[in-house]
């Protein structure tokens, strides 16, 4: 049975190597610690928050809730047919080791999201994507326990409310759900998504095939995007915005070079990162923050000790966005007791 601890220390549970404490502390290995967690903070009189690989957070100076570190592990299959299968990956599973587990067991549709850090459980919660793919695509249900009442219960794909880089897990209707596992179908046969530019680009004239997407997606990343082991980051820093039609033909016909995409609803997505970078801010730095010089919408912790010195250069890159672009920017990372 996992044990309370209190006034812990996260900042080697956060990939931006921010200081930060909690006041309470649990670390679950199975469903019936997360039951627990939730019988503690109640006696307690104190929030419950999840916390993951912790590569996709902002945790602030001091936190006063009960953090429930997931460490559930685990992964089996549950069902096949002739052309899918569905798998159970416990929530505290490292996320690209699950993706490379379920392509080696001829399990296939994931190859587009591998290296993208964290653990399974927080991939619904951000509905996390890369290449073209969404994770939703292949979620068919996410378990979890109830935060106010400790019940267990489980959501289908349509219950999560799934949008660009959003799900019901993130907003105050559904930050109650402490999601244990993730149930997801995958395919028996070769899926090759190759709509994303970039991929289209590496692929070139190879024959397509999964272990191809795979490797070229990981060489992709590694080229792109700076080691968060190396140099604390936690990826994409800002969603890319997506604006009406109306808006993106008036940036388009300013700067015909400006890159967008379609998306659902008949709006355009733009890259946040070729805005930062046409504005200059690549390579800049302030209070121990530096933009990565390796990609434009990376933020990399060289010296900041707290959140707050992270934010002052996030809301100066979003400032000038918004002045040259009219178009606002939003943190992609989950803020974390930031206002303490």
């Amino acid at each position: 049975m996992s044990e309370l601890r209190t006034n812990v220390s996260l900042r080697d549970l956060n990939t931006l190597r921010l200081q930060s404490n909690a006041a309470c502390f649990m670390s679950a290995t199975s469903v019936e610690d997360v039951q627990l967690s939730v019988h503690e903070a109640k006696e307690r009189g104190l929030s419950l928050i999840a916390l993951g690989g912790g590569s996709n957070v902002i945790l602030g100076p001091e936190i006063e809730a009960l953090i429930v570190h997931m460490n559930i592990l685990g992964r089996q299959l549950l069902d096949e047919s002739d052309e899918h299968v569905w798998v159970r990956i416990g929530a505290g599973e490292n996320w690209h080791e699950s993706v490379l587990w379920a392509h080696q067991n001829g399990y296939y549709g994931l190859e587009n999201l591998a290296l993208i850090p964290g653990s399974v459980g927080a991939a619904p919660v951000q509905n996390i994507g890369a290449y073209g793919v969404e994770v939703e695509k292949f979620i068919s249900q996410v378990n979890v326990v109830n935060g106010v009442s400790g019940e267990c219960g489980r959501l289908s794909n349509e219950e999560c409310e799934f949008g660009y880089r959003d799900s019901l897990f993130k907003r105050e209707s559904g930050k109650h759900w402490l999601i244990t596992s993730v149930d997801f179908r995958l395919a028996k046969q070769p899926v090759c998504s190759i709509e994303y530019p970039d991929l289209i680009k590496m692929i070139g004239d190879e024959t397509l095939t999964p272990a191809g997407i795979l490797n070229a997606v990981i060489s992709l990343r590694r080229k792109k995007l700076p080691d968060p082991s190396n140099e604390p980051n936690v990826g994409s820093f800002f969603k890319n915005p997506v604006v009406s039609q109306e808006h993106a033909k008036t940036l388009k016909d300013e700067h015909n070079e400006m890159p967008q995409f379609s998306v659902q609803d008949d709006r355009i997505k733009l890259s946040a990162a070729w805005m930062i970078d046409y504005l200059g801010w690549r390579g800049a730095q302030e209070a121990g923050v530096m933009v990565s010089e390796q990609h434009a919408l990376v933020l990399v912790n060289k010296s900041a000790s707290f959140a707050s010195e992270l934010i002052v250069l996030a809301d100066k890159i979003s400032e000038s966005v918004s002045r040259n672009f009219h178009v606002q920017l939003e943190i992609e990372p989950q803020m974390i007791a930031l206002d303490s």
